[in-house]
């Protein structure tokens, strides 16, 4: 696994930026995803994704050849065309491993899931209830969107200082913002804003 990794001539890994899409299930976060790397690829940048899935999958249908191969004990096989390549591997990566693979050919990494990694993060609710179990799970959340309603309290204030983001009445404690998924333009607008700044 690791002879796909980059690494510096002081033998630091390089990876590329990460950025985290976090929530639980049916929360939005394949949604976001998908809209954000449609929005960063518009911008002329280069995305990868990885997705954390908590189930066990199948590396390939049963009867290809690429399943075959992995059957009889290949650790790792990859099938490429003039068009596409897919590289499969029996074993798990870390989000660390997938961004050091990544590097050089992608210029920002948009993840589900992989809630303890360290990467900023942006955080899903479907229930207000969800975000402290969630700040127990995950660190460096820079960015929470709700299904809730959200005040309009700290809203016009953030638009008059000209930021792309507005906190909510539920983050009198917090000055990490909280949005409402139902202002789609300014939850994409934020997102976009929250990558970029990564790079």
């Amino acid at each position: 696994m690791h002879s796909k990794l980059a690494w510096s001539d002081t033998g630091a890994m390089n990876v590329v930026p990460v950025l985290q899409i976090i929530g639980y299930k049916n929360s939005g976060k394949t949604t976001l995803a998908c809209k954000l790397i449609s929005e960063l690829t518009a911008c002329g940048l280069r995305v990868g994704s990885a997705k954390h899935d908590a189930h066990e999958f199948q590396l390939d249908d049963d009867g290809t050849d690429s399943r075959r191969h992995l059957s009889h004990g290949a650790l790792e096989t990859v099938l490429t065309s003039k068009s596409a390549t897919r590289v499969m591997s029996q074993a798990p990566m870390t989000l660390d491993e997938i961004a050091g693979s990544m590097y050089g050919r992608v210029d920002i990494l948009i993840a589900e899931g992989f809630k303890s990694a360290h990467y900023p993060k942006i955080a899903l609710l479907r229930e207000m209830d969800e975000q402290q179990k969630l700040l127990r799970e995950a660190s460096n959340i820079r960015l929470w969107i709700s299904w809730a309603e959200i005040g309009e309290q700290g809203h016009k204030h953030e638009q008059q200082q000209g930021n792309p983001v507005s906190p909510s009445k539920f983050t009198s404690n917090s000055p990490i913002p909280i949005l409402s998924l139902k202002d789609e333009t300014t939850v994409i607008k934020s997102a976009l804003h929250l990558a970029l700044s990564l790079l």
